[in-house]
């Protein structure tokens, strides 16, 4: 898995989760300690899962790099609160993929809001459990902007 993570501070956060788990499926809540990952904090997302009939998630913590490119923080509310994001069905759909299957998971998303600048979400899902049951989700989440190829640099 972390060959195909493409974020250095994501391959970092995956180290410093795998490292905790041990020969566990998946570390504690408890294991981690923000105290061990200063650098990591601003872009971290933690998410309560709330099981029942259908699984909920309240996100308990939403670093400020995160409220930043987000323009809100949306510590202590749930996913599917109208307004919170347009991928809702998709997040949830991907978060109790997660909890099921009990392993992290890496995306990356391109996007291009203008003719000048391509830009990247990075996103790695790890899933935080007791007993191997998955209680919170921890998320690290980086957006990056570059300049297509065929521009000149910027400043010419």
């Amino acid at each position: 898995m972390r060959e195909a993570i493409q974020h250095e501070r994501l391959r970092q956060l995956y180290d410093y989760w795998e490292g905790k788990r041990g020969n566990r499926l998946m570390p504690a809540r408890t294991d981690i300690d923000p105290v061990e990952i200063p650098g990591l904090l601003p872009n971290l997302i933690l998410i309560d899962v709330e099981r029942g009939e259908r699984n909920r998630y309240r996100f308990r913590l939403y670093g400020t790099e995160v409220c930043a490119i987000r323009g809100a923080d949306l510590t202590g509310r749930y996913i599917e609160e109208p307004g919170i994001t347009q991928l809702r069905d998709a997040a949830i759909e991907s978060y109790d993929r997660i909890v099921a299957d009990r392993k992290p998971v890496y995306q990356c998303h391109k996007f291009q809001p203008d003719d000048y600048v391509i830009g990247y979400y990075h996103r790695l899902v790890l899933p935080l459990g007791e007993q191997e049951e998955v209680r919170m989700l921890l998320i690290g989440f980086y957006r990056v902007y570059d300049r297509p190829a065929h521009l000149p640099p910027q400043g010419s």
